[in-house]
């Protein structure tokens, strides 16, 4: 009897020995004739010389596979099948190498409480030809190689995706943390997402950015959230709370500025109403700055009788269409922007300041914004507000530690220096307590 047939059960689920009959793994592994390694519980791994690897059969006590998603996932370290070494042996990647750069296997340092038995493969045994007898098999591991190295490389991307893009290229949602992010803090949320991502490996954040109006609308129809960044704070309390969410802490402010090209705080009515002027601001169905500029143009009249009128009818005005918006992302061209001030001076555009009574930056003037309301939908009616962005953790949450763990960590941003205003506060239950 072949010494690998007791060894079977762990073969038959080992990532480079998939796809092959219990006859195809033995016949093989009796043609190239691995040596079989043991390595007791504390004692060093034994060091690998170039083009070698080991493939673990079994640890005592027993290491449970954890279940994969894609069929050529690694097992974690200690699990049957397991691979150490070079990977693939033929590839010869230490060849061409100083001495000074040339790739070791010193095998690891630490001391690891359980033992191993483990198969050691050279390059010669993988790559030599052992007959008709064999082909099959062999052939079908050369294509497992394949498949890990393919795998391998997908899960790098995939981690890099997410460190630098906050989203999940293999979108496994049931396994990440949704961070839901309005527009005006895509920003500090990604930077956010990639300082979690990159020491939370266990439970990365996949970062969802949109309107606050519609992230809202999607937590209400049953998508689940477990961070929600809100550029409105008030809509947590008029469409959230107390259903969908208990309360939420405010975290900064912000206020309206008309943003292009020389454009100023001296001649913003005259350029906005030049009558061959276009502006433009975001959809104010779905998204606080839209409906905030809205407001915006609304409590102009306080600056000079009749402005409204003129910048609402203006027929250089676009936005308040749903369609001006175009596909995600894009929008018609414009001369100028109602939008955040820190979003203008963040990407360093000339931009001008409103005065304060219809900027909706200063909280002595909150009567004076209650005065002006738009309606989002038949159901929801959103009066004007001191601007305030705030953040959440709703009730349907599936990680709620880890959501309060990366509410603190971005909480920790320098938010002036992002160019927003100072502004904090707790609204009913603190989602961080």
């Amino acid at each position: 009897m072949s010494k690998y047939t007791e060894y079977l059960p762990e073969l038959r689920t080992s990532t480079l020995f998939q796809h092959m009959t219990d006859e195809q793994i033995v016949t093989l592994l009796d043609a190239m004739q691995p040596e079989i390694v043991m390595r007791k519980a504390g004692d060093p791994m034994p060091p690998l010389e170039n083009g070698m690897y080991f493939m673990v059969l079994r640890s005592t006590p027993a290491k449970p596979l954890v279940p994969r998603q894609f069929p050529f996932d690694m097992p974690r370290f200690g699990e049957c099948g397991m691979l150490m070494g070079e990977i693939p042996t033929m590839s010869r990647m230490y060849e061409g190498l100083t001495d000074k750069t040339r790739h070791q296997h010193p095998g690891l340092k630490r001391s690891l409480d359980f033992d191993l038995e483990m198969l050691k493969f050279t390059e010669d045994m993988v790559t030599k030809p052992y007959g008709d007898a064999v082909a099959e098999a062999q052939g079908i591991m050369l294509r497992n190689y394949l498949g890990i190295l393919a795998q391998k490389v997908c899960d790098i991307r995939h981690e890099l995706f997410l460190i630098k893009d906050g989203r999940d290229m293999f979108q496994r949602k049931h396994e990440t943390l949704q961070v839901f992010t309005a527009g005006v803090t895509m920003g500090v949320a990604k930077k956010a997402v990639q300082r979690w991502n990159l020491d939370h490996p266990e439970r990365m954040a996949e970062l969802v950015p949109g309107h606050s109006v519609d992230l809202l609308r999607r937590i209400i129809a049953g998508e689940r959230c477990d961070v929600l960044i809100s550029a409105d704070d008030a809509i947590i309390g008029s469409m959230l709370m107390p259903q969908y969410a208990k309360g939420y802490r405010v975290f900064a402010g912000n206020r309206m500025v008309v943003a292009g090209q020389g454009i100023n705080s001296e001649n913003w009515i005259e350029k906005l109403t030049d009558p061959a002027a276009t502006f433009i601001h975001n959809n104010p169905y779905g998204d606080p700055g839209g409906y905030r500029a809205v407001m915006a143009i609304l409590l102009a009249d306080k600056v000079q009788p009749g402005l409204t009128a003129k910048l609402m009818d203006h027929p250089g005005h676009k936005g308040m269409d749903p369609r001006d918006e175009g596909r995600p992302g894009e929008r018609p061209a414009a001369d100028y922007t109602f939008t955040y001030g820190s979003g203008a001076a963040s990407r360093g555009m000339d931009y001008a300041v409103l005065p304060a009574v219809m900027d909706l930056s200063d909280d002595a003037l909150a009567a004076d914004y209650a005065k002006v309301t738009f309606a989002v939908d038949e159901q929801n009616t959103v009066c004007g507000t001191p601007i305030a962005h705030a953040l959440t953790i709703p009730t349907g949450a599936l990680y709620p530690e880890e959501a309060k763990a990366f509410c603190k960590l971005f909480l920790k941003t320098d938010f002036a220096e992002a160019h927003f205003l100072p502004k904090d506060g707790v609204v009913g239950e603190d989602p961080l307590a």
